[in-house]
């Protein structure tokens, strides 16, 4: 599209426009003048074509782009967006003082971004002992369910895709059942999921599945990667995002090689500029906004959640395998800072979209207080059952006094309410269905916990009003996995924000060494 014209350059053009045919008329054709008046005519058109010459040469010596021309030696600096100079404030600080914060309010909340690392620091250590306790490490996952959507290529044989599973006599009796095979009901199989369920619920004292021990399976880089775990988000993005999908598609696979997009083309790591000046222009040039996949401003909110809870997921992914990131050179795990700007830095709605996760699982946490609070946590580990007790309390004082961070009752509302709720319901089941088709055991483990925690917050949020959540709790139905995954993906999120931060430091390191040592490069006076 051709730049737009100063007044300038347009009064300049009109003053071409009129001079100029003019002095294209054949002498015969003009008046009969006079040879005086003839010799005054042309003498004053003659000036007035050097005068628009000059001003137009004028014009174009200190801005070439004012009439439209390329001048690519002296093109100024193109100034960020607001999407990029977000991105650019998550990176940068000052003096060791965290004053370049993202600003303003997360998109579709009513929380800034300031008050949501506010609260990650008073919930972050809590949490982290919480997830290190016997209830909430130990977790029953079906990791052998067959792929239904598609033909898998295989699984990932890889020591870090392996799962390693949990002796069945760690787990409390109380949480164990027989193995029952539904196959032998015929026609009156026990569903995955009830109407009010966001994704397919594995009863953990039902059926099939694997107890493993999450802290002993974290969630970082496994090395997979492929056709297959390409798969995996671009069928998410293209099915199930409500027709948005288009606008996310040059992006990172799996929790594997973050150097492959799911488009299969490499996307080698960058390195940023040592210059903070420079930051904005570097992150500029990554921008998927320049790729024209930026969130259209017109997508109904309720697919705009949906789509954010995707996307923020998938950044959360990201940011935990670079910061726990393989390097194959010292065999040793280690963040990557190359790693999150070419995979987060590139994409600045993605890192909105993680906050955003946080200030939703927030809100859901609010909301289920009391049940919470009341839930028995008992495992018969006396130390753990009292650190659970000590704990829970601690989290869910932080978040009450965050106050309204995400108003639920906003949303799903008019004639087609309840139509628009079941779409949202499916979708989001899809996305449990296809977390079954990851070829890494440990890809999957994570997939299906932290899709349970975020389903698990959808469900509170919008298959029950909040006097559910009071008295007796008679009208809900939770599983014990669905508390573990909502406490854990909570958790998940805060790690990613600690992980940001991080990240921010690195990054000032850099500065602060190339600083150094262009000190250090200037002759003694």
């Amino acid at each position: 599209m051709p730049k737009k014209r100063s007044s300038a350059a347009r009064s300049v053009a009109r003053t071409a426009h009129v001079t100029s045919p003019a002095l294209a008329l054949d002498t015969d054709q003009q008046p009969d003048v006079g040879p005086a008046k003839r010799q005054w005519l042309w003498t004053t058109l003659r000036v007035a074509a050097l005068a628009a010459a000059a001003a137009t040469a004028y014009i174009a010596r200190d801005s070439p782009h004012v009439l439209g021309l390329s001048s690519r030696s002296e093109d100024p600096p193109k100034s960020p967006s607001q999407n990029i100079g977000f991105m650019a404030q998550v990176l940068q600080k000052s003096q060791g003082q965290n004053i370049c914060k993202p600003e303003g309010f997360v998109s579709d909340t009513y929380s800034d971004f300031d008050s949501v690392e506010a609260l990650n620091h008073r919930v972050a250590r809590p949490l982290d002992k919480l997830v290190h306790t016997k209830f909430f490490r130990t977790l029953k996952v079906d990791l052998y369910k067959p792929c239904q959507l598609w033909r898998t290529e295989g699984s990932c044989f890889q020591r870090d895709c392996i799962v390693q599973p949990l002796d069945a006599s760690n787990v409390p009796a109380a949480w164990c059942a027989e193995t029952v095979d539904q196959n032998s009901f015929g026609p009156f199989l026990r569903p995955e999921y009830t109407d009010k369920d966001f994704a397919i619920v594995n009863d953990e004292t039902y059926g099939d599945g694997l107890w493993v021990d999450l802290v002993e399976n974290p969630e970082r880089f496994t090395g997979y990667a492929g056709a297959g775990a390409n798969a995996v988000w671009m069928s998410i993005y293209q099915d199930n995002c409500f027709g948005v999908a288009p606008y996310l598609q040059d992006t990172a696979g799996g929790w594997g090689s973050q150097l492959v997009n799911i488009d299969g083309k490499s996307m080698p790591f960058v390195q940023p500029p040592h210059k903070r000046r420079e930051l904005a222009p570097f992150l500029e040039n990554l921008a998927e906004e320049d790729r024209g996949v930026t969130l259209p401003a017109d997508v109904p909110r309720e697919y705009r959640v949906f789509y954010r809870a995707v996307s923020g997921l998938h950044a959360s992914v990201s940011t935990h395998i670079c910061a726990e990131y393989f390097n194959a050179t010292s065999e040793q795990w280690e963040p990557n800072l190359g790693c999150f700007i070419s995979r987060i830095g590139a994409f600045p709605d993605r890192l909105q979209n993680m906050y955003f996760n946080f200030v939703l699982l927030t809100r859901a946490i609010q909301k289920m207080e009391p049940y919470i609070a009341s839930y028995d946590y008992t495992t018969g580990v006396v130390k753990d059952d009292r650190a659970v007790q000590r704990l829970i309390p601690k989290v869910l004082k932080a978040v009450r006094k965050a106050g309204l961070v995400f108003d639920d009752s906003e949303l799903f509302l008019g004639s087609d309410g309840h139509e628009l709720k079941a779409e949202f319901k499916e979708n989001f089941r899809n996305i449990s269905r296809i977390m079954d088709c990851t070829g890494c055991e440990k890809c999957r483990l994570w997939g299906k916990t932290q899709t349970l925690g975020l389903a698990t917050a959808l469900k509170a949020l919008f298959s029950y009003p909040d006097r559910a959540f009071r008295g007796r709790f008679t009208s809900l139905d939770f599983k014990r996995n669905e508390v573990v995954a909502l406490i854990t993906t909570y958790f998940q999120f805060s790690r990613s924000l600690d992980a940001i931060e991080m990240f921010r430091g690195m990054y000032q390191n850099i500065v602060t060494d190339w600083r150094a040592s262009q000190a250090s490069q200037l002759p003694d006076k």
